[in-house]
Formats: C-alpha cells, sequence, structure tokens
C-alpha cells in the first residue's frame, strides 16, 4: 500500500509508559462474568437440560476459539503481505494468542457432553468406528490443537522477544521489563541491533507454515466436529467456510479493540488515525465478500444437487420454523448489512459507525455458528434464553481476561519493528 505514510514513533515515551494497565475493579469485572458463565453452565447441567446447555458451551466454545485463532492470523497476514500500515495494531491482534490455552480447555470439556453433541459420541459410526471413535477424535484434535497453538505462540513470542529485549535495554526503570516471562523472552538476548532483522527474517519464514497449519487443522476440525454432528449432511467447502469467517469476524474484533484503547489510552491513540480503520475496513469489506461467496457457493450446489440428504439440512434451517426466522436475521447482519455499510469510505474512517457494523457483523457470525451447531441439539425449538446468555457471557469474560492480561505485559507498539523507526526496509 504505497500510500501509507510511515510515522516515526517516539521509541522512549512508549517503554517509558510500559504496558497498559488495567484497573483491579476491571479485572474484577471480568472474572466475575467468568463465574456467571460457570454458575450458569453447571446450575443447567445439573438442574436443567444438559443437551442444550452442552449445545450453547459448543457454540460458545467454537466462536471464540475461532476469534482468537483469526485474530492471530490477522498479524500472521500482515506479517506475509508486509503491511505497512497495520505496525500500530499488530500488538492488539497478538493479544489473541492469550487465550488459545483456555480455547483448548474449553475444547476438552466438551468431551464430557460428546453424548448430546454428537451421534458418534452415543454410538458407533458405521464404517468408521476406530477413526470416530470419540476417545480417539479427541486425542487426534488435542494433537493437532497443540501443534497448531504451539506455531502461533512460537510466532508472536519472535515479535516479543524483540520488544522486550529494545524496552529492557532502552528503559530508565527497568523493573517493568523483569516479570518470569520477559526473563523466559530474553535468555540469550545479544541486544536490538543483532536481532531485531533476524527477528523478523524468522516470522517471515514461519508466518506462511502458521498460515498453512491453520488452514489444515481449522478445515479438519469443521468437517469432523461441527459438519460431523449430522451423519449425512456434507460439504467440501465447509472448511474453508469456517476458516474465513474466523479471519472475517477477528478484523471486526482487531477493529473494536483499536477503537476502545485509542480511547482509554492516549499515547496508543496518538498512533492511531483514520488510516488504519480504512484498511481495517477494506479487509473487513474484503472477507464480507469472500464469506459470502463461501455461503452462496454451498447454498447453490446443494440446493440444486438436491440430493435428500443435503437439502434437509438446509429445508430445516432457512424453509422450517422455528429456525427460519433465525436465519433471516442472522444472513443480512452478517453479510447484507456489512456489504452495504462497508462500500462507504467515510463510514469506515468513522469510529462510530464503523463500530457498530463490527457489532453487527460479529452477532451475524455467531448466530450463524448458533444455526449451524444448535438444530442438531434442539431441532424442533428455538433454546435461546437466559442460559445462552450467561454462558456467552463467561465466555467473553474469558476472552476479554486474556487480551487484558496480555496486554498488561508488553509494550503496547511493537517497539522493535523496523516501522516503528519509520524505516520501511524490513
Amino acid at each position: 500500500m504505497s500510500h501509507v505514510e510511515v510515522v516515526p514513533v517516539n521509541i522512549d515515551s512508549v517503554i517509558e509508559a510500559g504496558p497498559m494497565k488495567t484497573s483491579s475493579s476491571t479485572y474484577t469485572k471480568l472474572w466475575l462474568m467468568v463465574f456467571v458463565g460457570i454458575f450458569v453452565f453447571s446450575a443447567n447441567l445439573l438442574f436443567g437440560d444438559p443437551a442444550t446447555t452442552w449445545g450453547a458451551f459448543y457454540v460458545n466454545a467454537v466462536y471464540f476459539q475461532g476469534l482468537a485463532l483469526g485474530g492471530v492470523m490477522t498479524t500472521v497476514i500482515m506479517q506475509i503481505v508486509r503491511a505497512k500500515w497495520g505496525a500500530p495494531v499488530r500488538r492488539l491482534a497478538e493479544a489473541n494468542v492469550a487465550y488459545l490455552p483456555v480455547a483448548f480447555v474449553a475444547f476438552l470439556t466438551t468431551y464430557f457432553g460428546r453424548e448430546y453433541l454428537f451421534f458418534w459420541g452415543r454410538n458407533p459410526m458405521p464404517g468408521r468406528e476406530l477413526w470416530m471413535d470419540p476417545f480417539f477424535v479427541y486425542v487426534r484434535f488435542s494433537c493437532l490443537f497443540f501443534v497448531l497453538y504451539l506455531l502461533m505462540t512460537r510466532f508472536v513470542f519472535l515479535s516479543l522477544r524483540g520488544d522486550v529485549g529494545l524496552a529492557h535495554d532502552r528503559a530508565k526503570d527497568k523493573t517493568k521489563w523483569t516479570l518470569p516471562i520477559h526473563k523466559y523472552l530474553l535468555r540469550g538476548w545479544q541486544g536490538a541491533e543483532r536481532e531485531v532483522i533476524p527477528l523478523q527474517r524468522k516470522m517471515s519464514c514461519s508466518a506462511p507454515v502458521v498460515a498453512m497449519a491453520y488452514i489444515v487443522v481449522v478445515s479438519l476440525f469443521s468437517f469432523e466436529m461441527i459438519m460431523g454432528m449430522n451423519p449425512t449432511w456434507y460439504s467440501n467447502l465447509f472448511g474453508a467456510f469456517i476458516f474465513v469467517s474466523q479471519i472475517y469476524i477477528a478484523w471486526a474484533g482487531l477493529a473494536l479493540m483499536t477503537m476502545f484503547f485509542s480511547k482509554k489510552y492516549p499515547q496508543f491513540g496518538a498512533q492511531i488515525a483514520g488510516q488504519q480503520f480504512w484498511d481495517l475496513g477494506k479487509l473487513n469489506f474484503g472477507f464480507c465478500m469472500l464469506w459470502g461467496y463461501m455461503f452462496w457457493s454451498q447454498f447453490l450446489t446443494q440446493w440444486y444437487g438436491n440430493l435428500p440428504e443435503e437439502t434437509q439440512w438446509l429445508i430445516l434451517r432457512t424453509r422450517e420454523f422455528p429456525w427460519k426466522g433465525l436465519a433471516w436475521v442472522a444472513f443480512p447482519m452478517a453479510f447484507i448489512i456489512p456489504f452495504i455499510t462497508l462500500l462507504s469510505r467515510d463510514l469506515k474512517k468513522t469510529p462510530l459507525t464503523y463500530a457498530i457494523v463490527c457489532l453487527v457483523l460479529m452477532t451475524g457470525v455467531w448466530l450463524d455458528r448458533y444455526l449451524i451447531i444448535m438444530p442438531e441439539v434442539s431441532p424442533h425449538h428455538i433454546p435461546l434464553g437466559l442460559t445462552e446468555v450467561g454462558i456467552f457471557i463467561g465466555f467473553l469474560g474469558a476472552y476479554l481476561l486474556c487480551i487484558r492480561s496480555f496486554l498488561s505485559k508488553y509494550p503496547f507498539l511493537q517497539v522493535s519493528h523496523p516501522l516503528s523507526h519509520g524505516s520501511r526496509d524490513w
């Protein structure tokens, strides 16, 4: 993007400002949200309907895992395409890596609800008894997710090593950079002049590996543990639909975080201009069109193929009550409204209106996940009530808690990145 002006950052002021501090009251509120989610989930397992409770848990586990994975992928994409506009916001994207351990625990927790979520969790799957054995399925995806999370964490740590190393070298108050994680990142540190460029090269080499691992693992997970909830429905595009939609909502989430933290922390806000929102909005618009293409491609081929085992899946969600009405709410929120509004250049550069669009499309994709998963658990009624709201609040609290915890440990800008020094050569 040749139109981007690289603005040098006052590195010393960023380092002396330290990480973004989070008040104890904010942490208390976020922990309260987590406890609300745990209480609602536990109470409904004991005294409510276990099937719909596990369904609500799985919807949110899949959604927030996707948001975190997509968030890390946004910074991987910026590294691959060498996005010069993205330097001020990449640390916010990297913060998503902090949620991955929670996502892993949430995934493992669903093993205890396998009989309610998956038909192969209740009975052996004819012809695939071994491959779709519940224990083997969870062991298989635990290994795959572990490898993917490890690759993503290593990629982010390469970025953090340069920043923490430079901050430790140049800080007047070095006590801000002496946490155990800082000491781990600084092992064998040889100075910014010798390490920053090699670290950037390592990131550029590892970024395509992370991207390929993301595509493979998310696609396999989508086929076997989301599409696989139904014994007869198949879609070769479903894996791509899921991993594209995760990056789609991640751009929106990154935009919302940028708006919030630029208002709350003036030193961070000084580096954010309409340029960043415009570029984020263009990426949101691009992935909106890609999401719509994936959605329509699946719908068209399945509908005109007129295969009962495939069209019945669509009929339940788009032509029969009670799910029909929800489908006609989710699609405009996830595609039509963002597509129309993000055509406007001025809207993308206006934080308030852009924030509303981001919230609408993220809600629309959450409803899309709900429509994919919940009809397999409750085909005859929509169990959208306090249980689902409470569990969502718990997951949202855990996600925000991880983001705030990450940002409270590291520089809020990539102070060692050549772009932060006004250089395009990296």
